[in-house]
């Protein structure tokens, strides 16, 4: 008989929030790690954790109280940072060796104060109606190491008051994970406090949503929604049992409407610019959509089949109308079809992605407009027995039995379904060809044709608004901005979402600026040139009924 194999040690994280204070909003959050077997030498990293992610700050810089200890007492630590970049690491060296059980405390401040360097994903600690949440990649400091470990997140809750609960990605308040990295921790969403719930009581498995403190509108309806959909979407995806799948919501000071897809849950932020909850509906389910379809493939292919998907499905699922997904559809053609930057190759765009929108969203919308003619195709060369539904499907088949669900593995099933010419519409997209959907290739009820619309356009430099500090450079003479009072050289703050600033052709821009020691603000209307772009319309006479394909 052979000798059973013992389990990987198990490390523990125990999160206690303290007290937050809700009138300035702030607080923080005391942290305890315990890592069995660990192996470091003099002089090595033995810690990490983010100082930035894609503009947004983690408390490495701002942390209070480190202390680590192992059995020979307190270690001493020096910390070496990466090269400053749109991401890059804290680690913290130890000063002598260590072996065996090692002990790790500090506190992680809270601050609502928006975020300095403008529009990023929003993972920072956040408090709201007295409670607090936020993304591990953060605020939790993470063993250098690529050990496998059983995991144990604990809470302690005493000092957040009797009604507070918790709950993580992995499950309602204490939970045990099974072996893996520890770089789990990092894509791992939190929230504690006197939370409001649906459904309640909180399943074990499938959707639930939790927010904090009071928002101008009642999430409940928006979040039975929610639910209602998920289950629909597990059965297209052919997923004999409902994954459990988590949303927390909260507010955005400077993103609002958008959020994080993280492991088995979603961040949705509501904000000023973002509170109408049926326009969150598209948010919801784009995010629900990456459970079944993420793969390693690329952001072209998870971000935009999500895109292609977050109206169709519901409009299959009977939970919004074909106006609705005509909107939908018009509203993603016309970012598209009227960006400047759409023939940008899709290998330039992760370095660019925190620079400039029109970068940012090309992923997004080349994306949709790719699967749609590709959707189009496939029904066409087998007179409607097959379709995209098909070969997302498989993919998603192999990712959960372990096959591979590569970009290799996508082009095989493309290559099987449209021989040569369909490789050369993926390798087109990923050029930055253009990508143009035929007038029956949003269903039936819908035409193309052309509307004229002006270009997004800041005025400036994009890159201007990237970093601590926002200088104002590359000012175009001709521009709205220049003819609003801007000028090169201004410092600026701004408190608006680029990405839907972008996709909404009305909406105006407000720069606070600051100028020979004066600070004003200048808005105008971020637009350029006008061109022409493709947009779809109801054809005369369908019924909503011979909308749905």
């Amino acid at each position: 008989m052979m000798p059973a194999v013992a389990p990987p040690p198990e490390l523990s994280v125990l999160i206690a929030p303290g007290r937050m204070d809700v009138a300035a909003g702030t607080g923080s959050v005391a942290i305890t790690m315990r890592i069995p077997a660990a192996e470091t030498l003099a002089g090595s990293p033995l810690l990490t954790l983010p100082i930035v992610i894609a503009n947004t700050d983690t408390v490495a810089s701002t942390l209070i109280g480190l202390r680590v200890t192992d059995a020979l007492g307190e270690v001493p630590l020096s910390v070496r940072d990466d090269p400053v970049a749109i991401a890059y690491a804290r680690h913290w060296i130890a000063g002598r060796a260590v072996k065996g059980d090692l002990t790790v405390r500090y506190r992680a401040p809270v601050d609502n104060t928006p975020p300095r360097r403008g529009s990023g994903p929003p993972y920072s600690l956040r408090t709201e109606g007295g409670g607090v949440s936020g993304v591990g990649n953060t605020f939790l400091l993470l063993p250098e190491t690529t050990a496998p470990y059983r995991i144990a997140i604990r809470w302690d809750l005493k000092a957040l008051g009797p009604n507070a609960a918790a709950m993580s990605s992995y499950g309602e308040g204490n939970v045990q994970m099974p072996a893996g990295p520890v770089g789990r921790l990092s894509s791992t969403l939190f929230m504690a406090g006197p939370m409001r719930r649906v459904p309640e009581p909180v399943k074990a498995a499938g959707f639930s949503a939790a927010w904090l403190g009071d928002p101008p509108f009642d999430p409940r309806p928006l979040m039975i929604w929610a639910d209602k959909l998920h289950g629909w979407m597990s059965g297209f995806f052919q997923d004999p049992s409902e994954p459990p799948y988590r949303v927390i919501l909260r507010y955005n000071p400077i993103n609002a409407g958008g959020g994080a897809a993280l492991t088995n849950s979603f961040l949705l932020t509501w904000g000023e610019t973002a509170k109408d909850p049926e326009a969150l509906k598209g948010t919801l389910a784009h995010e629900m959509i990456h459970t079944w379809t993420a793969t390693g493939v690329g952001q072209w292919y998870s971000e935009g089949n999500a895109v292609h998907y977050q109206a169709l499905l519901p409009l299959r699922a009977g939970m919004i109308t074909p106006d609705t997904y005509l909107e939908d559809v018009n509203d993603t053609a016309r970012r598209y079809f009227t960006n400047a930057l759409n023939d940008t190759p899709d290998r330039e765009i992760a370095a660019r992605f925190w620079e400039d929108t029109r970068i940012r969203t090309l992923p997004y919308d080349r994306g949709a407009m790719y699967f749609a003619v590709l959707d189009g195709r496939i029904r066409k060369a087998s007179a409607g027995r097959r379709s995209l539904d098909d070969l997302i499907r498989e993919m998603v088949r192999r990712r959960v039995v372990g096959e591979a669900a590569t970009a290799a593995a996508w082009d095989e099933l493309v290559l099987k379904e449209l021989g040569a010419q369909g490789r050369q519409l993926t390798a087109d997209m990923l050029a930055g060809r253009l990508m143009m959907p035929e007038s029956g290739d949003f269903g039936p009820c819908f035409s193309r044709g052309t509307a004229r619309f002006r270009r997004f356009d800041l005025g400036f430099e994009p890159k201007s608004l990237v970093g601590d500090v926002k200088t104002i450079r590359g000012l175009k003479s001709d521009s709205e901005a220049a003819r609003a009072g801007l000028r090169d050289g201004d410092l600026v703050t701004y408190s608006v979402a680029m990405d839907s600033l972008q996709g909404d052709p009305k909406r105006l821009l407000t720069l606070r600026v600051t100028r020979e020691g004066r600070t004003f603000p200048i808005t105008y209307l971020p637009r350029g040139e006008s061109v022409d772009a493709w947009q779809w319309s109801r054809v005369p006479g369908t019924p909503d009924s011979a909308c749905v394909y």
